[in-house]
C-alpha cells in the first residue's frame, strides 16, 4: 500500500483494520526498538514496570515522556492525516504505550479501545489506535488478533461469548490503524523464544477524556519543545473555545465577551 492518507482511511472504515508494509525505514525502527529496549530494562531493575504473564509480558506507558524518538513518531504526519480523516478533523492522544510479548505470554481480554463508551457507539467514530509494529507479527509470537467486520456493529463484545479472532500478520517496520470499535487483544505467544515488541498511539475526539493525563505528566521540557502539533495532542489547547480553561477563559476572550450583543439590553 502506498503512503496515501484518505485510502488508509478508507480501509480502516471498510474493514476495520488497515496495514502499511515498510512504513517505518529501517534507521527509525533501530532507534524506536533501542529505546525501548532501554525502557523496559530500566524499568524492570526500578521496580515499577507494569507486567502481566507473571511478567512474561510488559508495557511501557506515557511514552511520549520517555523519548524524543516518541515525540517525533507519535505526531508522524501521514498518522496525523489518516487519523484527522477517521475522527472529523480534530483530535488528540489519549494514550502512547509499548506492548512487549514473551514466550508464555496469555491472550489479552478482548474489547474495543472504545469500550469504556455505552452503546451503542455513535455513529462517528470516537477513537483510533496507529500500531507501530517493531517484529514481526507472526501467528506464534502474540501478535494482535482482532475480529473483522466487529466495527460496524457499534458495541462491545460480550464477555459470556466466544468470537472467532483473526491474527495480523505483518513484517516488522509495518503500521497498522485499528478501527476504535474494533474489536480486538494481545494474542497468545506460544513460542520458543520469539519476542514481539509493538507502540501503540490511541487518538481520541478532543471531548472524550483521555486515559493519560498529559498536562500532569509530560515533563516541562518536553512541553518546551513541543510543536504546535505535539501541544496540540497533549492537550495544550482550548476546544471549540470552551473546553480546557485554566482559570476561565483567556483575556483575548473576555475582551470579546465585554461589550453586549445587543444596545439597550441590560439581560
Amino acid at each position: 500500500m502506498n503512503l496515501d492518507a484518505e485510502k488508509i482511511a478508507a480501509m480502516v472504515e471498510r474493514d476495520g483494520i488497515a496495514v502499511v508494509r515498510d512504513f517505518i525505514p529501517p534507521d527509525l525502527l533501530s532507534r524506536i526498538r533501542a529505546r525501548l529496549d532501554e525502557l523496559n530494562r530500566r524499568e524492570r531493575e526500578a521496580g515499577v514496570a507494569f507486567l502481566e504473564s507473571e511478567g512474561v509480558n510488559q508495557r511501557v506507558f506515557n511514552l511520549v515522556n520517555k523519548g524524543e524518538v516518541f515525540e517525533q513518531i507519535v505526531q508522524h504526519p501521514v498518522v496525523m492525516k489518516a487519523v484527522g480523516r477517521l475522527l472529523g478533523g480534530d483530535f488528540i492522544l489519549s494514550g502512547f504505550s509499548s506492548n512487549t510479548t514473551g514466550p508464555g505470554g496469555e491472550p489479552m481480554v478482548l474489547h474495543s479501545d472504545s469500550g469504556y463508551v455505552p452503546p451503542p457507539h455513535p455513529e462517528y467514530l470516537l477513537s483510533a489506535n496507529a500500531i507501530w509494529i517493531l517484529d514481526d507479527f507472526t501467528l506464534e509470537n502474540g501478535g494482535t488478533e482482532y475480529v473483522p467486520g466487529s466495527h460496524l456493529l457499534r458495541t462491545n463484545p460480550d464477555p459470556a461469548r466466544s468470537y472467532t479472532c483473526v491474527p495480523l500478520v505483518a513484517p516488522a517496520g509495518s503500521l497498522a490503524i485499528l478501527h476504535g470499535y474494533t474489536w480486538h487483544r494481545t494474542g497468545a505467544n506460544i513460542s520458543r523464544d520469539s519476542y514481539r515488541r509493538a507502540l501503540f498511539a490511541y487518538y481520541v475526539r478532543p471531548f472524550l477524556r483521555v486515559q493519560e493525563n498529559h498536562l500532569v505528566s509530560v515533563r516541562k521540557e518536553v512541553w518546551d519543545r513541543a510543536s504546535s502539533v505535539l501541544r496540540h495532542l497533549l492537550g495544550g489547547d482550548l476546544y471549540l473555545n470552551s473546553i480546557g480553561f485554566v482559570d476561565g477563559p483567556p483575556p483575548e476572550m473576555r475582551k470579546l465577551a465585554f461589550p453586549r450583543r445587543k444596545r439597550g439590553v441590560l439581560a
